[in-house]
């Protein structure tokens, strides 16, 4: 029913891999040129490799509803840290919990088309 709990740190460092990589294409405010905008495209597309990593850990892991919820909240953890703003932070947040609990463990990346 939970299915595999994942170790603390394994959730920590993916938490960490997945800020890191959605930081590359958007970076936090405070690391962005203020004269240069992220594009609505790179946004889309970083969000895009966020769900999908996350998913693809998720299936690898076959993390159950609470190791999920535990990513999620590392997660939030993580871009806090980086600086992102509250409000952003809470949407994404939200977004990869929704996305981690309709991913399907069992599903295989490479059956869906």
């Amino acid at each position: 029913m939970f299915g595999w709990i994942a170790s603390t740190k394994s959730l920590r460092e993916t938490a960490r891999t997945l800020t890191n990589s959605f930081a590359e294409d958007c970076p936090p405010p405070r690391n962005q040129n203020p004269s240069k905008r992220v594009s609505e495209k790179k946004v889309a597309v970083a969000l895009d490799r966020l769900y999908a990593q996350a998913a693809d850990y998720i299936r690898e892991r076959r993390l159950g509803v609470i190791g999920r919820a535990r990513l999620a909240k590392a997660f939030q953890a993580e871009m806090q840290a980086l600086g992102y703003p509250p409000e952003l932070v809470g949407k994404l947040t939200s977004a990869l919990t929704i996305n981690a609990l309709v991913a399907d463990p069992k599903q295989d990346r490479s059956a869906r088309s």
